[in-house]
């Protein structure tokens, strides 16, 4: 075989590409809307990503032999004759690598008009290297030549596969969805694509986010049996709720005197009368399934986003919090939140110990993304359900300590965000303070 020029490198992640698309394409289609996304992402990327190879460089080692080498083959000043062959002394030098062996075969678009012969045998290569005239350093001159030019070549490789890899997860996923939702369209289970909702009338714009009515898009999921399915919140629309309460959070942020004595609820109120303008739907303390939501956005009598706000109170806390929005959690491939007021003088450690603390979650999937310092958004599993997922978002807005006083009518003395927070938790359980 030569090495690193047997096909081009493209052409093989081409194919490998498309393969993992007609995989998809011929999915059943109840095995597609039913499994659970983030796994079947799983299994595509570990199909279909091609491990580069990665040389044991220091554990080469060689043998001795005679081979049989033809005369156009050997370099002037020997007397052979043409057509005819010659035993010479030859040492196989035997290089142990990892990876795909089928890698080795690939040229990079990175073309180095170089090659050489090469045994693939196991986990490792073997080229030789012929002793013409008993010279060593000839000998390791020579070894180490091929030895370079292998590397470089693999280098330009092995960045071509690790690009592809890179891409592979965002790919599986992107093409996933899309024949998700194709499907969905093929069976016919979509009602609508979209839901307008009417604006509530005369509401005054409290804050700098245009109050435009927006449509509620939802998207069924397709159960095994023939049962209706349930909506889910279209991505466009759940970013466009997130980017209110972020938008209407840091609104309040920059007008700290307005809200310095408000309680949890209050601030809670506060973004919720914003939303509201958007999504007349929306509602607060309502019950959902095992206690009562901050935000609750509905359509059709059913549960399409649950937001739930909360002062930081450290990781133990904040894993309480998540658990407590998935026991609300209802539908297939929920959309939620989970709002976080930071009480602390330096607001920086709470969103650093929610991006350690949330993997240590054990209903934690992945990182989906950062928007920014204060903004991350999550997937999550459910326990109780492998087929369901959950994007949890998690917005941190700035209140410190010293802006939360007690209520009016009684002593204007500060307390402590953990007094008022852990207060709150006593009174919610309905134990005396």
């Amino acid at each position: 075989m030569k090495i690193f020029a047997e096909q081009e490198l493209s052409e093989v992640l081409e194919r490998q590409h498309q393969a993992m698309l007609r995989e998809i394409e011929g999915e059943a289609p109840n095995q597609l809307l039913n499994v659970n996304e983030s796994d079947y992402v799983k299994y595509l990327v570990e199909r279909y990503q091609i491990e580069p190879v990665i040389f044991a460089f220091a554990g080469i080692h060689g043998s001795s032999a005679e081979k049989s080498i033809p005369a156009e083959e050997h370099p002037p000043g020997f007397t052979v004759q043409s057509g005819q062959s010659y035993l010479r002394p030859v040492i196989a030098f035997h290089l142990p690598f990892s990876g795909d062996p089928e890698v080795l075969k690939c040229q990079s678009s990175r073309r180095i008009s170089w090659s050489t012969e090469v045994a693939v045998a196991g986990s490792e290569i073997q080229f030789d290297v012929i002793n013409w005239r008993d010279d060593a350093e000839a000998v390791n001159r020579e070894k180490q030549g091929i030895l370079d030019r292998i590397a470089t070549q693999n280098v330009n490789v092995t960045n071509e596969v690790t690009q592809f890899n890179s891409r592979l997860e965002e790919l599986a996923r992107r093409t996933a969805s899309g024949r998700k939702s194709q499907r969905l369209t093929q069976l016919n289970v979509v009602a609508s694509v979209g839901i307008p909702l009417k604006k509530a009338p005369d509401v005054p714009q409290t804050f700098t986010v245009p109050v435009i009515a927006k449509k509620l898009i939802v998207k069924p999921s397709a159960p095994g049996t023939s049962s209706s399915p349930d909506p889910t919140l279209d991505d466009g629309t759940y970013e466009n709720i997130l980017s209110i309460i972020h938008d209407v959070g840091v609104a309040m942020e920059r007008h700290p005197s307005t809200y310095a004595a408000r309680q949890e609820e209050e601030l809670r109120d506060s973004l919720l009368m914003t939303l509201c303008t958007h999504y007349p739907n929306s509602t607060g303390e309502t019950f959902n399934k095992k206690g009562r939501t901050d935000v609750l956005v509905r359509h059709d009598g059913k549960n399409i986003f649950v937001g739930e706000c909360k002062f930081w109170a450290g990781v133990k806390m904040f894993h309480e919090t998540i658990d407590q929005v998935l026991s609300y959690l209802t539908w297939r491939e929920s959309k939620a939140a989970i709002v976080c007021f930071v009480p602390n003088k330096e607001f920086g450690p709470a969103p650093q110990q929610i991006m350690t603390g949330t993997p240590q979650h054990p209903c934690f999937i992945r990182l989906e993304s950062k928007k920014n310092e204060g903004w991350m958004q999550f997937e999550f599993g459910f326990p109780s359900d492998p087929t369901k997922n959950v994007h949890l978002a998690v917005l941190c807005f700035h209140f410190p300590s010293e802006q939360v006083t007690r209520k009016a009518g009684s002593s204007p003395e500060q307390v402590s965000w953990k007094e008022k927070y852990l207060g709150a938790r006593r009174r919610g359980r309905g134990e005396e303070s």
